[in-house]
């Protein structure tokens, strides 16, 4: 997790890079409206612009003031829950994640620009001017400026529609032969939203479906924020069946909602268990095995960037539901628990809650990711040793393994680029 300053520092800057990219490009629309030649030009053209914009205010006024009245003003939950319709929203989040990188490597290119005069200014008066300078600078605005509005449509077009199935092999050291090749088919971060619809989590179901699971495992975040189809989302999930069971963990955005009981007793009543601080023994194959649950486990004192300070602040309690002499898997929505886990004996860890950052961007070899901000574990399988801490030492019982699933849904906006969704299928093997 990021220190709260830097938490702070970054929000703002967001903030103000959102809100200035959006006066730049009214200050645009407005420049080319008073460009026309002709009245009728000017309304034909200015109706459309001034009217977006005016919408994208309506809904910055309304997204703070729908927590505001959800609890004891129906009418404008109402009138606001008309704008979380995905014909408003998707247009809206396409348009404010490119309006705002365009406008930022326009402020580069325009800043690398005026470095460049200011330098050049230098030389000697009787130098004759560059008008293919000032062409070439021209061209390299306007290609940064179409770049983010490229990439965001590929991100919404394909990037976030590129559902697959990710096949993952998880050693576990002493793993009952009968248990070996044991199929764990992960859902995770679905996010039934305006961004997501209910139509789109069927066809997700659909390709899960096909796949012959032994356990199935839901790993939180059914949806965004009060308001969307929890209802509708579980139904979906609950069609994807395991041979010896289905089960899940709440994420933060269940808790955000108010709706850990709903979601809790929906999936129950479809046959789905939440584990929420408790733990399932299961009888496969003629062995057990061990699935605990937690809810989404937050933050604690203290805060900073290296994970060895946070192991201790996690899994309270969850000691007691750790099981010796059987494989024992955990279910957090978030990853960063994972080192207690491990310290716990816990043989694998099953997580989502970063989307993969949801966009990576790939410099000199090296992604950089947003997700980087709050966790280590961006997604794949990470190791670490295993075993309880005793007094003279680590007891080791080989290595403990942690899942970070992609996900398959999006927030913030309806993009993702070098970090498509998936649906999981982790087969545990004897080491």
């Amino acid at each position: 997790m990021m220190p709260g300053w830097l938490a702070g520092l970054i929000f703002f800057s967001v903030l103000g890079l959102l809100v200035g990219s959006q006066a730049f490009w009214f200050w645009r629309a407005r420049k080319l409206v008073r460009s026309r030649p002709q009245g009728w030009q000017r309304w034909a053209l200015g109706a459309p612009l001034y009217g977006w914009f005016l919408l994208l205010l309506v809904v910055f006024v309304a997204a703070p003031l729908r927590w505001a009245v959800a609890g004891g003003a129906p009418v404008l939950l109402s009138l606001f829950m008309q704008f979380r319709r995905s014909e408003v929203m998707i247009p809206i989040g396409l348009w404010l994640t490119a309006s705002m990188f365009s406008f930022l490597l326009i402020g580069l290119v325009r800043g690398a620009g005026w470095l460049g005069q200011r330098l050049l200014a230098r030389r000697a008066a009787e130098d004759p001017p560059q008008p293919e300078r000032r062409y070439f600078l021209q061209t390299a605005t306007y290609v940064a400026g179409a770049i983010p509005f490229v990439m965001v449509g590929y991100g919404f077009l394909i990037g976030r529609q590129k559902y697959g199935v990710q096949e993952v092999n998880v050693p576990i050291a002493k793993l009952p032969e009968a248990l070996d090749g044991l199929r764990l088919l992960q859902l995770t971060d679905v996010h039934a939203s305006a961004y997501m619809p209910v139509e789109e989590i069927s066809r997700v179901v659909g390709l899960a479906r096909e796949i012959a699971a032994d356990l199935v495992l839901h790993t939180g975040d059914f949806i965004t924020s009060r308001g969307d189809p929890l209802g509708a989302a579980i139904l979906e999930l609950a069609r994807v069946e395991g041979r010896y069971g289905r089960f899940g963990c709440l994420g933060n955005h269940e808790i955000y909602a108010g709706a850990e009981d709903y979601a809790t007793e929906s999936f129950a009543r479809r046959g789905v268990l939440i584990l929420r601080g408790r733990s399932s023994e299961l009888e496969i194959r003629g062995e057990r095995v061990n699935l605990i649950g937690v809810d989404y486990q937050r933050q604690r004192q203290p805060r900073g960037l290296d994970p060895a300070q946070w192991a201790s602040n996690f899994l309270k309690g969850v000691e007691r539901l750790v099981r010796p002499g059987m494989p024992n898997i955990l279910l957090s929505h978030n990853p960063n628990p994972f080192l207690r886990a491990a310290e716990l004996g816990i043989d694998l860890t099953v997580a989502g809650h970063t989307h993969g950052g949801q966009v990576q961007v790939e410099i000199l070899d090296t992604r950089w990711s947003p997700a980087r901000f709050m966790t280590p574990f961006i997604s794949g399988l990470y190791d670490r040793p295993s075993g309880l801490s005793t007094g003279r030492g680590s007891r080791d019982t080989g290595r403990a393994f942690l899942y970070v699933s992609r996900g398959i849904g999006t927030i913030a906006m309806p993009v993702r680029l070098n970090a498509p969704p998936e649906i999981t299928l982790l087969t545990l093997r004897r080491a």
